[in-house]
């Protein structure tokens, strides 16, 4: 049957739910088998057993690709976040503690006012005013500045002498270092392409080209390279750091007609990010990138990053349990993979319950070793008292 064809929504309604009706039948069928061969062939009992859990996971990956949240967080995981107490509801003024304050004040302008009951003129009440609260927006203003740098000559007219001006990005630069921040933010924190300044420039009186913000941007960048490097020595200084990998689309040349996929290496501490961009997702760049580190490094089941440890014997990996989580999640039907999920579970909510108490990094060190590492432990051991096939799914999780 082609489904591309069928454009009535009742109908693929149907067939959903007599497919779904027939899984839910290939399932009872497979559990009556389990229940009849238990505790007679506990071979057999357990292949089917994984079958079943198979079927499952197959059946529940359908339903969530069609209609599922795309959220990974499962009921039970609200209980490993701290609760929040939900704010009231109204319609009072909210506070605006990060906005300049500005008084502004309004007097009668024609003096004198008489009073409406005896007649005598209204005096001033000193300090003494009705007030309220209003937000505004004074939109920014690019202006035009004529610096004067005054000269000083001497008497005998053989010395003249001129105040310094102000500091430039580069020599001769029309543009102010502030401009060039400006620049700067709207591109890489609020991503406003330069032809789109230009345009905004443009509304405010200022005729620029993205050839001249695209050379201040360059300046800029000369400035902060150093810092750049000093950021990469930064966090590779520390003992525990973070590292995971993603894809970033490159535009190729209008004549190829396609896209090329870099990717982005990103290194993070507490209070540090470093990304490098590689056109490579290779063993090479991993052992480059970790060859001066000195510590635990957490990452996913990547394989150049057991490589990288090979070349630096000072690296110690762990593994991150998101991503062990996420590989098992398919398997919530099955009681091990039920029991795996149970147990992140439970380490989320003490890593919770850490976070509430505001635990100092030595507290939390201790705190982990008598609260969360007894529990992995005994996690560690009844995995490996597991004998699943590797032809499975389940295995590889």
């Amino acid at each position: 049957m082609d489904l591309d064809r069928i454009s009535d929504v009742e109908v693929l309604r149907t067939l959903l739910k007599a497919q779904i009706k027939e899984s839910e039948r290939l399932k009872a069928e497979l559990k009556t088998a389990y229940e009849q061969l238990r505790g007679k062939d506990e071979g057999k009992a357990q292949q089917l057993a994984l079958r079943l859990a198979e079927v499952e996971r197959q059946h529940a990956k359908a339903l969530q690709a069609l209609f599922g949240p795309s959220s990974e967080r499962r009921p039970n995981d609200d209980k490993a976040l701290p609760r929040k107490r939900e704010p009231k509801k109204g319609h009072g003024p909210k506070g605006q503690p990060q906005l300049a304050l500005q008084d502004v004040y309004h007097r009668v302008e024609h003096m004198p006012v008489e009073c409406g009951l005896c007649g005598s003129t209204l005096v001033e009440w000193k300090d003494q005013y009705e007030e309220s609260e209003e937000i505004d927006f004074v939109a920014p203003q690019l202006v035009l500045k004529r610096h004067l740098r005054q000269k000083y000559r001497c008497t005998c007219g053989a010395c003249v002498q001129t105040s310094p001006g102000p500091r430039k990005l580069f020599p001769k630069a029309r543009y102010s270092i502030n401009f060039a921040l400006h620049v700067a933010v709207q591109k890489y924190v609020y991503h406003m392409p330069l032809a789109r300044q230009v345009k905004s420039f443009g509304h405010s009186g200022l005729s620029v080209t993205t050839a001249t913000l695209w050379d201040y941007l360059c300046a800029v960048h000369g400035l902060l390279e150093p810092a750049m490097e000093r950021l990469e020595e930064y966090v590779l200084s520390h003992s525990v750091m973070g590292m995971d990998e993603t894809h970033w689309k490159l535009l190729a040349s209008e004549a190829a007609g396609k896209s090329k996929t870099w990717w982005v290496w990103v290194r993070r501490v507490d209070d540090a990010v470093h990304y490098t961009l590689d056109p490579s997702r290779s063993n090479a760049v991993a052992i480059r990138l970790l060859k001066d580190f000195a510590g635990t490094v957490i990452v996913d089941g990547y394989r150049p990053y057991e490589v990288a440890q090979m070349a630096n014997h000072n690296i110690q990996l762990a593994h991150c349990w998101s991503h062990a989580r996420r590989e098992v999640l398919p398997f919530e039907a099955d009681p091990r993979g039920a029991r795996v999920i149970r147990v992140v579970q439970r380490m989320y909510r003490l890593e919770a319950v850490a976070t509430e108490r505001r635990l100092s990094p030595p507290q939390l060190l201790e705190w982990r070793r008598r609260k969360t590492k007894p529990l992995l432990e005994a996690l560690f051991r009844w995995l490996a008292t597991l004998t699943i096939p590797s032809t499975f799914a389940l295995s590889k999780a």
